[in-house]
């Protein structure tokens, strides 16, 4: 009984979990699509990779190129944002975008690239292709692989700063879902030890999207929400400091999120479905 109670306690606390995560990563790629968050990383990654901060070298002429913003009208101005960037930029593509911009083509002997590279302003970047021209021997197409190689790996690092942004506001938004919707753990959890009945329905197919997910756990009447006098206990004595630790645990546990707490709530359904056979066997 102990452990048939503590595993469904798991599984209630898991299927909250999903739910706050469903509706946290929901809310979160809705907001970083209004807001162009991807879009707007690439575009600082790539101005930091050219070393052009003011936007007015050559990462304008990149943003112009078709390859790259194929999009846009490619008359973006020195100094002003593209009113349309791509939220991602195909590595190859780069490279050929940048050996145009640069003015580098496959007739050219190691001389002449050079001479060509030697029209870049900045000196970083020049080192870097020069560089590039030295290891390769001149062999344009090792040349473009190189740049994209090398695009590829910086843009790596764009990427981890595009997640740690959207981990932040999914954080931001977990823990404001928690609070609106007074999803409580430490609460939920004691209710699921008094009543376990409440999740015998509960399937691994349950809550696959967060409208779908928040209708499931009305419908098993886990304890969340403002009703029947909550918010007015939630100031009585010193409630605040038990609630406020359960709001925590359920914004934490949704940067998880839900793909992982979907198969964990699958894993421990069919753990329990596995449990009830053995005892019918025994």
């Amino acid at each position: 009984m102990f452990g048939s109670n503590v595993l469904d306690i798991a599984i209630g606390l898991i299927f909250t979990f999903l739910t706050v995560s469903l509706i946290a990563s929901t809310v979160t790629e809705a907001l970083s699509s209004a807001m162009s968050w991807r879009a707007n990383t690439l575009f600082e990654g790539v101005k930091k990779l050219l070393n052009d901060q003011n936007f007015t070298g050559l990462a304008v002429d990149i943003y112009n190129h078709g390859l790259v913003n194929g999009l846009s009208s490619g008359t973006t101005t020195a100094g002003t944002p593209p009113s349309t960037k791509p939220s991602y930029i195909d590595p190859k593509l780069f490279a050929s975008a940048l050996t145009d911009v640069v003015n580098l083509n496959p007739t050219q002997t190691v001389a002449e690239l050079k001479a060509s590279i030697s029209t870049v302003q900045d000196q970083q970047l020049k080192d870097v292709l020069n560089g590039i021209v030295d290891r390769t021997n001149g062999n344009f197409g090792q040349i473009r692989d190189e740049i994209a190689s090398w695009f590829d790996q910086s843009m790596e690092r764009v990427s981890g700063s595009y997640k740690r942004k959207t981990q932040l506001w999914s954080l931001i938004i977990a823990l404001a879902v928690a609070i609106l919707l007074n999803i409580d753990t430490i609460n939920i959890a004691a209710t699921l030890w008094n009543q376990p009945i409440l999740l015998k329905g509960i399937s691994p197919s349950a809550g696959s999207n967060a409208e779908q997910a928040l209708a499931e756990l009305k419908k098993l009447q886990l304890p969340f929400g403002w009703g029947n006098g909550v918010f007015g206990n939630f100031f009585s004595g010193v409630n605040w400091l038990l609630v406020i630790p359960g709001w925590l645990i359920s914004a934490v546990a949704a940067l998880f999120g839900a793909p992982f707490w979907f198969d964990t709530l699958q894993k421990f359904v069919q753990l329990r479905g596995t449990g009830r056979d053995q005892k019918k066997q025994s």
